[in-house]
């Protein structure tokens, strides 16, 4: 029987080894620029929620400060009255614009010649506690301070009763990379001397700019009106009503362009408020390409921040 001659094997062109290699390299870019754009996708969404996050802490932070300014318990364990501050004592909520290096103690002051971040103003909050015991030291956590930690009643000879305080303010960190931060500071106190300030702990890393309004309720002779803290005398912040709130928070990536607008319109909604500065309602930051978003909130103060007839 016959067998069909064997043939000699066929290889591969050059051409058509050439055209294998490009279609190959063709189908390999594709899916290496797909996979760049995938993770340039994930790096921005992740920074995004980053950045939503670190924007609901600040928040957070702040809502939790106002809601507690001027409260003063009703059910107070070290006397039999419920106390109130003097009439010519430091005010329970009260602001200051453009503030660097902040001190709370004996009242509200800015150092002067301390570098300020972006404008950025501070806020200080004093409230009262509440203990189980006559002893000034018992808390049952009905106020906290930033730490946390719940505030203790003041003992009847304590002519002030609001041992809480809460000064919030925007800082630079301590390390290399110098990030814009919200601060938050209490007393450290020893229950056997005076009130000592805390260091600062910084909160959210990443708030670029902390800017505050205030409408003030109206009076028998004046409406209802917002102010900044510049334009704020002392009876003003005893009538205090609402306190807008506006932050700027970046997170740790850039974008490709910067934003077509360098400009933050930091409180869109709101009238020119009495003694308004440009930096107080508009943001310009200094790496316009870094990913950002604004935050705001408005707040009602919920406790009275002077006894009044009415109130107490």
């Amino acid at each position: 029987m016959r067998r069909p001659p064997i043939r000699a094997a066929r290889g591969v062109s050059l051409v058509e080894l050439l055209v294998g290699m490009i279609i190959a390299l063709i189908i390999l870019g594709i899916a290496l620029q797909l996979t760049l754009v995938a993770r340039a996708r994930y790096e921005r969404l992740a920074d995004e929620a980053l950045i939503e996050d670190r924007g609901m802490q600040a928040l957070d932070l702040i809502s939790r400060a106002v809601q507690q300014a001027g409260w003063i318990t009703d059910t107070p364990a070290s006397s039999a009255v419920r106390r109130w501050p003097d009439a010519d004592g430091t005010p329970s909520l009260v602001g200051q614009d453009d503030c660097g290096g902040p001190r709370m103690l004996p009242a509200l002051t800015c150092q002067a010649g301390a570098p300020v971040v972006a404008h950025s103003d501070a806020l200080l909050i004093r409230f009262a506690g509440r203990s189980t015991e006559p002893n000034g030291r018992d808390n049952d956590g009905a106020t906290r301070d930033c730490t946390g930690h719940g505030v203790p009643e003041r003992i009847a000879g304590e002519s002030d009763p609001r041992a809480g305080y809460m000064l919030l303010y925007i800082a630079r960190s301590s390390d290399a990379e110098r990030a814009p931060q919200l601060m938050c500071r209490s007393i450290k106190r020893d229950y056997e001397h005076s009130p000592e300030e805390a260091t600062g702990d910084g909160f959210v890393r990443g708030v670029e700019t902390l800017q505050l309004l205030y409408t003030l309720g109206p009076t028998a002779t004046s409406p209802a009106v917002t102010k900044s803290a510049r334009a704020m005398d002392d009876n003003d912040w005893h009538r205090v009503q609402r306190v807008h709130v506006a932050v700027v928070v970046r997170g740790e990536r850039f974008a490709a362009n910067a934003a077509q607008s360098e400009h933050i319109a930091l409180f869109p909604v709101l009238a020119s408020p009495e003694g308004m500065q440009p930096e107080d309602v508009s943001f310009m930051p200094a790496e316009p390409r870094r990913h950002r978003a604004r935050f705001t909130i408005t707040l009602a103060v919920r406790n009275p921040l002077r006894c009044e007839v009415d109130a107490c």
